[in-house]
């Protein structure tokens, strides 16, 4: 799976793809910490569709005109357990022009007041989210030759959105959380005979919330959350790969996805690669 990837991986991320907003504020009280801020309350639809546009994206993060193309996203119920969780669903994607299909197992922590019976979603997650990160640099730099390839922990639950603490307020735009250990994942390469130990911190932030942006003909309000995954060698960053995410209430759903390019030097072995960036926007849903 390339980095380019990764940005379906997260529709969660494409990223989750029927994540809904109640278009309500939370109680609103001089004192509530969430007066004035809407109310996040994220519900998943077996048989919900959405259909995207896509692109390439050059050095520069902008869109290559030739290479858009449509893709597609239906979302299933899942069955059985995934880990600890059976409350999870069964995303499946579709590339229209390579017909090539991506699938991500997606579930929300959600919580009901006891004080008024309200319900808000605290978190949104994604199963092996991290690993997926990880398996795709992996693949990129087996694509160098003479590669030994490092092993990696079990695929788990991850968060990849996040809205709320865990006394239910409303958390703020810039609020940060990590994605696997806080410390990192060290993967140990071999590279043309060297002995290379590299670093991955994966971080997600809180970026905006209620911004307007354009699906279709029709204008929604969206919440944003950035996922940054970081990788250093001996205390060098060699790349920074960054996902962004939009989600919105009207349509329930993903708005937009962009995973930008970034260029990987690896300079124990002299090596630099691009990975690729990608974009999708929301066009038609039902």
């Amino acid at each position: 799976m390339s980095f380019r990837r990764i940005a379906t991986l997260l529709l969660a991320f494409a990223m989750p793809a029927t994540l809904t907003f109640i278009g309500c504020s939370d109680d609103d009280t001089p004192t509530d910490p969430n007066a004035g801020i809407q109310q996040v309350n994220i519900r998943m639809h077996a048989g919900d569709q959405f259909t995207y546009d896509r692109w390439d994206l050059d050095a520069n993060n902008q869109k290559i005109a030739t290479s858009k193309r449509g893709y597609d996203i239906e979302i299933n119920k899942g069955v059985g357990l995934v880990g600890q969780y059976s409350d999870w669903f069964f995303r499946l994607g579709k590339d229209q022009q390579s017909q090539k299909r991506d699938t991500l197992f997606i579930r929300t922590e959600t919580v009901t007041r006891q004080s008024n019976g309200s319900s808000y979603t605290e978190e949104v997650m994604a199963y092996g989210f991290g690993y997926k990160v990880l398996q795709s640099f992996i693949a990129e730099v087996m694509k160098l030759g003479n590669v030994g390839v490092p092993t990696i922990a079990a695929p788990q639950w991850n968060t990849i959105a996040r809205y709320y603490d865990k006394s239910g307020n409303a958390i703020p735009v810039g609020s940060e959380w990590f994605i696997g250990p806080e410390d990192g994942v060290t993967m140990n390469f071999t590279i043309n005979g060297f002995p290379i130990g590299v670093n991955a911190k994966i971080k997600g932030t809180y970026a905006a919330r209620e911004e307007k942006i354009q699906a279709g003909n029709q204008q929604v309000t969206t919440w944003k959350s950035t996922i940054t995954a970081s990788f250093t060698l001996q205390g060098q960053t060699i790349v920074e790969s960054k996902v962004h995410l939009w989600f919105s209430d009207d349509p329930d759903g993903q708005i937009r996805v962009l995973q930008e390019s970034a260029r990987a030097t690896i300079p124990v072995v002299g090596i630099t690669f691009d990975i690729p960036g990608e974009t999708q926007e929301l066009v038609s849903w039902f």
